[in-house]
This record gives C-alpha cells, sequence and structure tokens, in this order.
C-alpha cells in the first residue's frame, strides 16, 4: 500500500515538533538527566516509542490529542509546534496564541482563579504534607469548582510527565476517573498524586505518575481521593489574585 503523503503543514508542524524535542533533550541533559523517545511516549500514554517516533518523522500527521499532550510535556507553546492545529485549543494548560500576542493576563482563557495550597516539597518517593502555611498564591482554571485548590509540583518523582515547578488544580467535588491523575490523602496526614486505576475489594490502586510503580493503600488509610482536573504551567502562577478578569481571546 502506497502511504499517503503529507500535506505541507503537517510537514511543517512534523519539523517543528523535531526541533521542540531536539531543545528539550539539550535542557535535559544540561541538568544530568537523560531523556528518550520512549519515555515520552510513555508520559502520553502510548503503548511504543514508535507512536513518538511517527509523529517526529512525519510519517503520521499530528493531531490535535497529541499536540496538547506533547506540548505539555515538552513545555513549549502548542502554537510553536502548530499554529493551525493550535486555533482548536481550548484549554488553559496548552493555551493557544501567536507569538505577536501579549503575554498578559487578560488573555488568559476565561475562568476563575484558585489558591495553591502551601505543601511540604514533594520527596522522591512522591510523597509531601500540608504546612499548615496557608496559601501560597493562585493559578487559573477553566473548570474546576468553587473548593478546588492547586498543588505544587516539586522534584523528579513525576518527571517526565509533570515537570518539577508545574501546578495540579485538583477538584474535591468530582469524582475520580480510571486512568486519570488523583490526589490521594491518607489518614496519617501524607498525601500524593498518583493515576487512578480504582478501588477493588476496599483496597485503592494506583499507579505512579511516571509510570514506574503500582501502589495499593487499603481504603480504612485513606482520608479522600481527589481528582486532578488541569495542569498549569509555572508562568501562570501569581502571588495575588490579579485585578484584571481572566478573559478568553
Amino acid at each position: 500500500m502506497v502511504r499517503k503523503q503529507l500535506s505541507l503543514e503537517r510537514k511543517q508542524d512534523a519539523a517543528r515538533l523535531k526541533n521542540a524535542w531536539d531543545k528539550y533533550k539539550e535542557e535535559a541533559k544540561t541538568k544530568g538527566r537523560k531523556v528518550t523517545q520512549e519515555d515520552i511516549s510513555e508520559a502520553c500514554g502510548w503503548n511504543t516509542q514508535a507512536a513518538f517516533s511517527a509523529y517526529l518523522n512525519g510519517r503520521t500527521p499530528l493531531n490535535l490529542d497529541a499536540l496538547i499532550k506533547l506540548s505539555n510535556i515538552l513545555e513549549v507553546n502548542p502554537y510553536d509546534i502548530s499554529p493551525e492545529l493550535a486555533k482548536e485549543i481550548n484549554s488553559v494548560s496548552s493555551t493557544s496564541k501567536s507569538p505577536d500576542e501579549s503575554q498578559s493576563i487578560s488573555q488568559m482563557p476565561s475562568g476563575r482563579w484558585v489558591p495553591v495550597k502551601s505543601y511540604s516539597k514533594m520527596g522522591m518517593d512522591g510523597y509531601f504534607s500540608d504546612s499548615g502555611d496557608g496559601c501560597d498564591g493562585f493559578v487559573p482554571t477553566l473548570t474546576a469548582g468553587q473548593y478546588a485548590y492547586a498543588v505544587k509540583g516539586t522534584g523528579d518523582s513525576m518527571y517526565p510527565v509533570i515537570r518539577s515547578g508545574w501546578f495540579l488544580v485538583c477538584d474535591p467535588d468530582l469524582e475520580p476517573q480510571i486512568t486519570e491523575f488523583v490526589e490521594v490523602q491518607l489518614k496519617d496526614g501524607r498525601r500524593t498524586i498518583k493515576e487512578f486505576i480504582g478501588v477493588i475489594n476496599g483496597v485503592l490502586h494506583v499507579l505512579a505518575v511516571n509510570g514506574n510503580e503500582r501502589l495499593t493503600f487499603d481504603m480504612t488509610d485513606v482520608e479522600r481521593i481527589v481528582p486532578v482536573v488541569e495542569i498549569i504551567p509555572p508562568s501562570r502562577h501569581r502571588d495575588e489574585i490579579p485585578m484584571m478578569p481572566i478573559k478568553q481571546h
């Protein structure tokens, strides 16, 4: 079967994606880390390294879902990879805007500001606890409810899926969904961000965010399971709620 030729736009998307990937690898190298195409595929939830390679080398045309996942992981604006697809994105974590647009708060998506909980730093095991210091600034959200809050990811326990310094918006009003991230609150005061697998016979099953480890908790030890609804980059954090409303353009 003859492979269908990619359009010029999709070929350009592949070239820009490759450039973003090269920069991401170089940045990781300067920090003493080595990242592979397999790491990126796993972070995106794809079964094999070949999935990322196909987008990277232009064998498969980039689509909207892949663009959102890859731009979040590679920590770039979706517009910098695919200006055409980025116009369709309506997400805080992947805000589409051209390089000529202002970076002001007034151009952030419509929504509200949620407080960042002040927690002790996440350790290598991924656990953290409430430090009792109150609010540590605010981040914007499009979808979270009135009791939502954000947690700042620190350290490398969730790398490369979630980079250190990014914020996870948690909404206690929602029900956890299988394969989505949750904040597990334990009765001993510890908290951790994991991928929700399910509760079977009174036992909570979760997967480490980076996919390296599967864990279980007896539900008698669990205080609460709070869904993570959005992941926000550090550039959108503010010490105080701005006077300007959040608007979508």
